[in-house]
């Protein structure tokens, strides 16, 4: 019977150890791939970049934070040390070990078992993702009209890419976390299941420097009330009433109160700071065609709608002009373009859903970015 016992525990330890040592190390894969890529992503920035910093806060958000080798150790290196990117600099390597206990395998003197993932990321700048839901689902209906035409980008959900019918996607990257689409045309590339991905804004100059105001400044936004209706062109500055009307709007930034009604917009190297609560609906034969500033600090940036402001954004109707040159922030609203196809050059929203419609993005965007970190090992 002890002999006996002694090899039940044996298969015991192999059966429940190791297959609980297995699990824990497909789990601490994915956070080591996930702060990789946080690391790499660090790269398209040099100047500011704290590639270490930025990979073990994303395996801390994961649940694998650093307590000097006590218990969890995680290890960042930039160039990588080992494998084939090791001493390229655009790659970051992230190594992840942590004890696991013994349940049955204690019984032989063990305590605990160090189990250990590798992750290995790289900076990618040939392709972007231009088209964010951040929350909710990409949805393209209506059947053989519209859909996304982004041929030197990508798009990307967090949750699901409902595609059906004949809608064609013509992107670069099209990624999806929750369920893949049913439906449509992929010209360029397939839907690929892909890891969630975090808002771009800080990897952003002018959304940064936006959000920064928001949290930080908000004086520099507040300074005081315009008149309305006011000269032609409107002067940027704080509007503290609903504007309406064809709008010409000067260079600089705009800060609404109290947001747009249905109305003609027109203005080069201008942003809008959509605050309060309203979102923005569009009715009818409307042309909106605005373009960011290219210099200063929110070069880039068209329109900003700051989380707090969940105000939808609509479309209705399938005449007049919807162009936003420049990056469209509004991570917290729901978007419906219900027969339209606008033209924007990143679009980062909540979710994204297209009745018949959809979105071009130019070759030639306004806003320019560094890339992104891909996952290489």
């Amino acid at each position: 019977m002890a002999l006996a016992l002694t090899v039940l525990m044996g298969a015991a330890a192999l059966a429940v150890d190791v297959g609980y040592w297995r699990y824990q190390q497909r789990v601490e894969q994915s956070a080591a791939d996930s702060a990789a890529i946080a690391g790499a992503g660090e790269l398209a920035w040099p100047a500011s970049a704290d590639v270490s910093a930025a990979a073990k806060k994303d395996a801390s958000s994961n649940g694998y934070t650093d307590d000097g080798g006590a218990n969890v150790q995680v290890t960042v290196n930039n160039p990588p040390a080992s494998g084939a990117y090791q001493g390229n600099t655009n790659a970051v390597e992230v190594i992840i070990a942590k004890k696991q206990p013994l349940w049955f395998g204690g019984v032989f003197g063990n305590t605990a078992q160090w189990v250990k993932v590798r992750a290995v990321s790289t900076l990618n700048t040939s392709g972007f993702y231009c088209i964010y839901a951040l929350g909710g689902n990409i949805n393209l209906f209506g059947g053989g009209q519209g859909g996304i035409t982004a041929p030197s980008c990508g798009l990307v959900t967090n949750k699901d890419l409902d595609v059906t019918g004949m809608a064609t996607v013509d992107a670069s990257l099209v990624g999806y976390v929750g369920l893949p689409p049913s439906g449509g045309t992929y010209t360029l590339a397939q839907p690929t299941k892909s890891l969630p991905v975090t808002d771009p804004c800080p990897t952003i100059p002018g959304c940064a420097y936006l959000t920064d105001l928001t949290l930080h400044h908000p004086e520099l936004l507040h300074t005081g009330c315009r008149t309305f209706p006011g000269p032609d062109p409107l002067p940027p500055g704080e509007y503290c009433v609903q504007l309406s009307g064809t709008l010409h709007l000067a260079p600089g930034l705009f800060v609404l109160d109290q947001g747009i009604a249905s109305s003609n917009v027109s203005g080069t190297g201008v942003t809008i700071y959509n605050g309060g609560s309203a979102g923005y609906t569009l009715n009818g034969n409307l042309n909106i065609v605005v373009s960011a500033p290219t210099t200063g600090p929110t070069a880039g940036m068209v329109w900003y709608q700051p989380p707090s402001n969940t105000g939808a954004i609509v479309k209705n109707g399938s005449s007049g002009t919807v162009d936003f040159a420049g990056g469209f922030y509004a991570p917290t609203s729901n978007m419906t373009f219900n027969g339209h196809l606008p033209t924007i050059s990143l679009l980062v929203v909540n979710s994204l859903t297209m009745n018949g419609g959809g979105i071009t993005v130019p070759t030639a965007g306004m806003l320019q970015r560094s890339g992104h970190g891909v996952l290489a090992e």
